[in-house]
């Protein structure tokens, strides 16, 4: 077994530099300032790939300042890839990790890692840690949800398929599993995910570790490689190609299958495509177009249904739009049942159309009424509604009010040229008459002269019944109003109620008297 004795430090960062003048002193000083020692444990190594602004000069400076510890390789532009390939042969660290030139890490980051690695080194290739975006937006990555424990755990993707790790900027790997070609130079885009799963492929375990911090920077400027990719051919044809059919090739030649975790996490790289509205003229010639929609279609069928379906990041509509679409899925058969309706293909069912969300937007007192306002989500594959109404149970009595909706949408939803679900507005004026005790309003539309009840109702911000506060004092009428998932609820205030039922007593008493 090789000892740290071996290496001349904990960890090497090879960063990729390309025109990263106005960033590359943050991410530097993120290295510079590692809680683990910056002199003792790490080697920086920054690889100028053909800069044409300062930050060759930069490089060279913080050399200078720092020379047992950072190395500088000036180079031709070659891309990502082959920057970071440059850098790995002259690696000394027991540990290697891509920071790229706009990021940074979290102080403690490394002494973290290394602490879990010190424990597990053999057991695994590789440890990921959290991904924080900044500037542009400030949020935790949605695949963040692996960390959810908080405490440090090796992920056996055998029974947790679902924990996604697809970037090499988050990951520190052990430099004895890094080959001189680890990064595929003919990607320019998904080569990290690519290099990822070579090791997945032979090894199906990697480490969390929830306590480090890899800060992502969205660019305010909107001109990074991921927020340019759709408009680039190679990331539509060389992605599909070189990425998604090497990984089942890969797959069927180590396994004779195409694990569930290879699924999920290719499923999780296609999604992208889907969430593409349409893709930009002059981006593919018609040829190319057709070919990569092929591709795709192609490519969900190694995916299992079930595997589009649990993805976290893709919309009710494009999950339904998705297996529609899946080669010999055919074309869907809209079943009703119980004020609701859904699609099936075969034995797989999407979501069912009262999951879809209805938003309420304002509510006011008018004369003799309440308004409410919102917007509801609409399958654009149902015949679209012959009218939207609330059905108000009060009393044990049931009435209905037709809403006024808008057909022209608020808001549409594309994917790739189609479109998939619709935002129409409605407007319901609930009479005062209608409201005796406890009343519910459920919010409905008919379709194909069927009902369907929404049952996944939000309250939009100045909504005056939301989530947090669950109700609200109708001042005029003394009516409290509530909300849950799927309705709302009017009922007089307590003191109302209390008043009311001393009335009663109080006419009970003066009628016997009488």
């Amino acid at each position: 077994m090789m000892t740290e004795n071996h290496y001349r430090y904990k960890f090497s960062i090879i960063t990729a530099v390309y025109n990263a003048e106005k960033y590359l002193d943050e991410a530097v000083e993120s290295i510079l300032s590692q809680s683990i020692g910056f002199t003792d444990s790490v080697e920086l190594i920054l690889i100028d790939d053909g800069s044409t602004d300062n930050s060759g000069r930069i490089c060279d400076t913080y050399k200078e300042k720092y020379p047992e510890n950072i190395k500088v390789v000036h180079k031709q532009n070659g891309g990502a890839s082959s920057a970071r390939n440059a850098g790995i042969p002259l690696a000394g660290g027991r540990y290697v990790n891509f920071m790229d030139s706009d990021d940074k890490l979290g102080p403690d980051t490394l002494s973290a890692v290394y602490d879990y690695f010190s424990r597990v080194d053999r057991e695994i290739d590789f440890v990921s840690v959290p991904i924080f975006f900044f500037e542009g937006k400030e949020i935790p990555h949605r695949l963040n949800y692996k960390y959810n424990s908080k405490y440090n755990l090796m992920i056996d993707l055998r029974k947790q398929y679902s924990y996604v790790q697809m970037h090499a900027s988050s990951s520190f790997f052990r430099k004895d599993v890094l080959t001189p070609d680890f990064f595929d130079t003919s990607l320019r885009y998904a080569e990290d995910a690519k290099a990822i799963m070579s090791l997945l492929l032979k090894k199906s375990r990697y480490g969390v570790v929830p306590a480090g911090r890899y800060y992502y920077r969205f660019r305010n400027t909107m001109d990074s490689a991921i927020n340019c990719s759709r408009q680039h051919r190679e990331w539509y044809l060389d992605c599909m190609k070189n990425h998604i059919f090497w990984a089942i090739g890969a797959s069927v030649r180590q396994f004779g299958f195409i694990p569930k975790f290879v699924q999920f996490n290719l499923m999780y790289g296609l999604q992208s495509y889907f969430r593409t509205e349409e893709i930009p003229e002059n981006v593919l010639s018609p040829d190319e177009k057709d070919e990569f929609l092929r591709l795709l279609t192609d490519a969900l069928s190694f995916i299992d249904d079930q595997i589009i379906l649990e993805q976290k990041s893709l919309s009710k509509e494009q999950k339904d739009y998705i297996i529609s679409i899946k080669k010999d899925s055919g074309p869907g058969i809209c079943e009703y049942f119980n004020e609701d309706a859904r699609f099936r293909y075969h034995d797989t069912v999407t979501h069912p159309l009262s999951s879809y969300m209805l938003k309420l937007t304002k509510l006011e007192s008018i004369p003799d009424g309440i308004r409410i306002n919102g917007s509801v989500k609409l399958n654009c594959r149902v015949p679209f509604p012959s009218e939207i109404f609330v059905r108000i149970t009060s009393d044990s009595k049931v009435s209905k009010k037709i809403c006024s909706f808008k057909e022209t949408p608020r808001t549409v939803f594309r994917s790739l040229g189609r479109t998939l679900a619709q935002f129409t507005d409605f407007e319901a004026v609930i009479p005062l008459d209608s409201i005796r005790g406890r009343t519910k309003l459920e919010f409905c539309m008919t379709s194909n002269e069927h009902t369907i009840r929404f049952r996944n109702l939000s309250a939009e911000e100045g909504f005056p019944c939301s989530s947090d506060t669950k109700s609200f004092r109708l001042k005029k009428e003394h009516l409290i109003l509530k909300q849950n998932e799927q309705n709302l609820i009017l009922e007089p205030e307590a003191k109302d109620i209390l008043l009311t039922k001393y009335r009663q007593f109080r006419n009970r008493l003066l009628s016997r008297k009488h």
